[in-house]
């Protein structure tokens, strides 16, 4: 089976617009509790932390439940209208409990984007095109990222920080049109899932969940997707930090523009990653695991705000190549199990706590010691992770789950 144009078409535009929807604007939140509405600080960073929370309870679970569901598109079309209503509710009701309401919404929501995607993705061209694929939705949901961070940057200088919800509104309503382009009949649910052709209906999320982490392969790579994250998760927002003790009035601005440079160098590293994937996974995941302590280093050991700029070129170069060859070797992984999205769930769940473990860990580091120790000791992460991929992780393409088992002896 070959996906139409149409689907293909329709699946680019959802990487363009699930880009920004995906991530509810929640980098603005803060900024448009606080400057709006004045609220306390330690309220507004409860109301920030929710999602990931959610994420990292629910991801799992809708991971499972994305193996079983054969209306993929449906779930895309309610996670935009939930995104788009949690929008709406911090624009006209800001207080406390409504926006706790709709944040956890809103992080049940960002759950479902990720793994739905990626299944359809699957479902639509197979395990063999599936590389290449996955480094046009990167390509295009960097542009998607690109193109909004300008826009939500225009419209908060210029106009208010409300009118960003409403921007990220017409995304979602957009994002629900993009959807329904893709045609029912153009995605295989077995293949999404990953299935053999003898395989069985899908059980037990648990049971399934207890098979996957058995294999030793699949719980040593969520384990370092899981690391990468500690060392790499907290980053930015420590550059933002830093940018903003010499000069805060424009510290905004600053990250705007890391944010920017590397989701330009995203564009361009996605497909490339995408066809040298090919030759071998291990020696490319390396070079994204290397490039993360390198540049926690430098960040430590610069001061200069342009050259701290500029070192955003390095964080696009790795995450791009991290983007594609994460979903790629899930599906290796995956391929035969039946539970490729339970997989993602899995994954995208220790990717979270990751990144929350890296602020609660680097945020203590700073408060005592200092930026410099901060991002030293997400350089010193960043290289266990990397020891830890290089000596126990192997992304191969196995052609199954069986075939993966009898190779490990």
């Amino acid at each position: 089976m070959s996906a139409s144009t149409r689907s293909l078409r329709g699946l680019d535009l959802v990487n363009v617009f699930m880009a920004d929807v995906k991530d509810g604007v929640g980098v603005y939140l803060s900024v448009y509790l606080l400057a709006e509405h004045a609220w306390d600080p330690s309220h507004i960073g409860l109301v920030v932390a929710i999602p990931a929370l959610v994420s990292i309870l629910a991801q799992a679970p809708v991971g499972g439940f994305i193996d079983r569901t054969p209306w993929k598109r449906l779930l895309l079309v309610a996670a935009s209208a939930i995104v788009a209503l949690s929008c709406i509710t911090v624009v006209v009701f800001p207080r406390f409990a409504p926006i706790v309401a709709a944040q956890v919404a809103l992080g049940l929501a960002q759950t479902i984007f990720p793994p739905c995607v990626g299944a359809i993705t699957l479902g639509m061209v197979g395990h063999e095109r599936l590389p290449v694929r996955i480094g046009r939705n990167e390509s295009f949901n960097h542009a998607g990222n690109l193109l909004a961070a300008v826009i939500a940057s225009v419209i908060g200088w210029f106009i208010s920080y409300r009118g960003i919800f409403y921007f990220s509104i017409v995304q979602c309503v957009v994002l629900v049109g993009a959807t329904l382009l893709i045609r029912e009949r153009d995605i295989d649910h077995e293949l999404a899932r990953a299935a053999a052709e003898d395989s069985a209906p899908c059980g037990s999320t648990r049971a399934a969940l207890g098979a996957l982490l058995a294999d030793r392969d699949i719980a040593a790579f969520i384990t370092a997707m899981c690391l990468w994250n500690v060392a790499n998760g907290a980053m930015l927002p420590l550059l933002g930090q830093k940018l903003g003790l010499d000069d805060i009035e424009h510290s905004a601005l600053a990250l705007s523009i890391c944010i920017i440079i590397a989701q330009a160098v995203m564009i361009a590293v996605a497909p490339v990653a995408a066809r040298l994937a090919d030759r071998g996974r291990k020696g490319l995941f390396l070079i994204a695991f290397l490039l993360v302590p390198v540049r926690a280093l430098l960040f430590a050991s610069l001061s200069n705000r342009y050259a701290l700029i500029g070192l955003q070129v390095v964080d696009g170069l790795g995450a791009g190549i991290y983007g594609v060859l994460l979903v790629v070797t899930m599906a290796d992984l995956g391929k035969g199990t039946g539970h490729f999205n339970l997989l993602q769930g899995t994954t995208y769940a220790a990717i979270s706590f990751g990144v929350a473990l890296s602020s609660i860990l680097s945020g203590y580091v700073v408060r005592h010691a200092g930026y410099s120790a901060g991002f030293g000791t997400l350089a010193g992460i960043g290289l266990l992770a990397t020891l830890f991929f290089a000596r126990r992780v192997r992304p191969g393409r196995p052609d199954s789950a069986a075939a993966r088992a009898s190779s490990a002896g």
